[in-house]
C-alpha cells in the first residue's frame, strides 16, 4: 500500500492503494509518520495511483502537514487524478498543500529551490 524510496535525496512516499478510505487509514497513517521520524526537509506523497479518498485519509495528509510543519519541513502532493483533485478542490484543501503534476516535476522545483 507504501513504497517509501529516496530519489535524489528526496523523500518520496508512493500509495499503491487505489482507494483510500478508513480501512486503510491506520496502516497509510503508521507508515506516513513513521517516514518523518527522521525529519526529512521534503516528503513528496504520490497519489498517482489513488482513484477515491475520503475525509480519514484527508485526515491523514493534513497530520503529515501539520508535524512537518513543526520542524520546518515541506510535504508536496504529486500525481493527483481529476476526481481526487476535485476533493481537495472543494474543500479548500488545495490551499494547504503544494500539488505537483507528477514526482519528477516536484523533484526538480525542489532541487531548484
Amino acid at each position: 500500500m507504501v513504497e517509501i524510496v529516496d530519489t535524489d535525496g528526496i523523500r518520496c512516499v508512493r500509495i499503491t492503494a487505489a482507494q483510500l478510505h478508513m480501512y486503510f487509514i491506520p496502516d497509510l497513517k503508521e507508515k506516513l509518520l513513521k517516514t518523518l521520524s527522521d525529519e526529512p526537509n521534503f516528503l513528496i506523497i504520490d497519489l498517482s495511483l489513488v482513484e477515491y479518498l475520503d475525509s480519514s485519509a484527508m485526515g491523514v495528509l493534513f497530520q503529515v502537514q501539520k508535524k512537518m510543519q513543526v520542524y520546518g519541513g515541506h510535504p508536496y502532493l504529486a500525481g493527483i487524478k481529476p476526481t481526487v483533485e476535485m476533493v481537495f478542490r472543494l474543500t479548500k484543501s488545495d490551499q494547504y498543500f503544494t500539488i505537483f503534476t507528477d514526482v519528477e516535476t516536484a523533484i526538480k522545483t525542489i532541487k531548484k529551490s
